[in-house]
């Protein structure tokens, strides 16, 4: 039997007769109510009242690191037996044995092949958690001996060194924010476009890839304990012909937000960190790119390729880095095997750049997600004619492309890190991992088309995990 519209609408009444009542009764919890109204969904992170804090905490730890003072750490995890202040100290302790500073390692090494070769169109996620003095970590290294690393080995020009500085202020912000219980209900927006106060030349000496003047969005959020930080690598230019679309597009995603970031420069960009509610990034940092591609004029992560489902195209983004993982156990394993020759924090930087560049080489020889230009002109066009030797079936030829493709490599992680010391006192570079045979994983056989295929180019033939033999190509 139908209900009528009188019926329907006097049972509404009474349940909110009822609700009022039960607020009446409960005086808190209508006030929470009150709360949840008046709530913004949008912040921007300097205009708070409680930013002064971190800003001025921040202050005095880049204080203390340019005056190479004492910077007090947070206390590691129990299962540290001692303390992780970067790359060189996890690497001495995985040596050792120690479980979790090889997890550090690991981090640091899938960090680098990511940054060193995907400068536009991925997205990686990467889980921080908060140790007994409630100071935020990543298996047993604090935030805090990150940036004061960064601060210290900061590429020497004072553009980089104020984007360092602000960088430092964000993980200041991110820290004080977590302390308030903020990020359990918003995340932590920032845009970090390329640098518009340096010639090309300048940029690309720093790190900064140029041909697509590459822009990371970042959103970090909190739930209990655990921070995620997810990063978006998008193009800040269509083309290498056209003009940058990067600064409009990031000021047009700032004004639906609700935030005026016009006129600002990149840096100040920077420094303008965003806070969401979370019921508006349902699909986390995916929302904020499609937001970007919109205010771009219809791109795809900032380029001009058709557009996909955000939220279907992350699995593309964990299947790259599935493909990429041997590469990075690979390096793994040689800087833990080098840790006696590894003799300080620069050393050790250095050697993970110098193997995953050339771990990264033979991987963009066989997998066509990579462009070779993030090695260099010079590099790329080795690693082209490798790419048509081994069509061809030449693979004599295609390992002697590959090794002048080596030769000839010129990349970078991340913009800001500094430059390479001729007096590095680190693993003889001469003697890595590879010998002469090219391994990679490709996106699929061209024979047989099955997908992430280990394949080896070896004493002129190649072979494929998948069964595929010197046909394959």
């Amino acid at each position: 039997m139908a209900v009528s519209a009188t019926f329907e609408t006097q049972i509404f009444n009474d349940s909110i007769d009822h609700l009022m009542d039960s607020l009446e009764a409960q005086p808190e919890l209508e006030q929470a109510f009150e709360q949840l109204e008046q709530q913004p969904l949008v912040i921007a992170v300097p205009e708070m009242a409680e930013d002064e804090l971190a800003r001025a905490r921040a202050n005095r730890f880049i204080g203390a690191c340019a005056l190479g003072g004492e910077v007090e750490f947070s206390v590691p995890s129990p299962e540290v037996l001692s303390s992780i202040e970067s790359l060189y100290d996890a690497i001495q302790l995985a040596a050792e044995g120690s479980v979790m500073a090889r997890k550090m390692v690991e981090t640091n090494v899938r960090t680098d092949v990511i940054e060193r070769t995907m400068k536009t169109g991925h997205v990686i996620s990467v889980e921080l958690d908060v140790d007994e003095a409630g100071k935020i970590q990543q298996f047993g290294q604090s935030m805090e001996s990150v940036q004061a690393n960064s601060l210290r080995m900061a590429a020497d020009t004072w553009q980089m060194k104020e984007r360092t500085e602000i960088e430092a202020t964000n993980a200041f912000r991110i820290q004080e924010l977590h302390e308030q219980g903020t990020l359990q209900d918003y995340s932590f927006v920032v845009f970090s476009p390329a640098a518009d106060n340096m010639t090309e030349k300048e940029m690309n000496e720093v790190g900064f890839f140029t041909e697509t003047m590459s822009c990371a969005i970042q959103v970090t959020s909190a739930e209990g304990d655990v921070l995620t930080t997810e990063s978006a690598f998008v193009a800040g230019i269509r083309s290498s012909e056209e003009d940058r679309h990067d600064t409009w597009a990031i000021t047009g995603v700032a004004d639906e937000l609700g935030v005026d970031v016009t006129g600002k420069t990149a840096s100040e960009i920077l420094g303008t960190p965003i806070l969401v509610h979370n019921s508006m990034l349902k699909n986390g940092v995916s929302d904020i790119v499609e937001m970007y591609d919109d205010c771009a004029g219809g791109t795809f992560f900032g380029e001009d390729k058709p557009k996909q489902d955000y939220k279907e195209y992350l699995t593309v983004c964990y299947e790259r880095e599935e493909r990429f993982q041997p590469k990075v156990d690979t390096i793994v394993d040689q800087l833990i095997k080098e840790a006696p020759r590894i003799t300080d924090r620069v050393a050790a930087t250095e050697r993970l750049a110098t193997l995953s560049e050339k771990a990264m080489v033979d991987q963009a020889i066989g997998d066509t997600d990579i462009n070779p230009l993030v090695f260099g002109e010079v590099s790329a066009g080795h690693i082209r004619e490798s790419q048509m030797h081994i069509a061809a079936g030449n693979y004599e030829q295609a390992n002697a492309a590959r090794s002048r493709a080596q030769e000839t490599a010129a990349s970078s992680s991340c913009p800001g890190a500094a430059k390479s010391s001729a007096e590095s006192t680190g693993g003889d570079t001469s003697k890595d991992a590879d010998n002469d045979d090219c391994e990679f994983v490709s996106k699929e056989c061209p024979k047989c088309r099955e997908k992430n295929v280990k394949t080896k180019i070896s004493k002129g033939k190649i072979t494929g995990a998948c069964g595929c033999s010197a046909s394959m190509g």
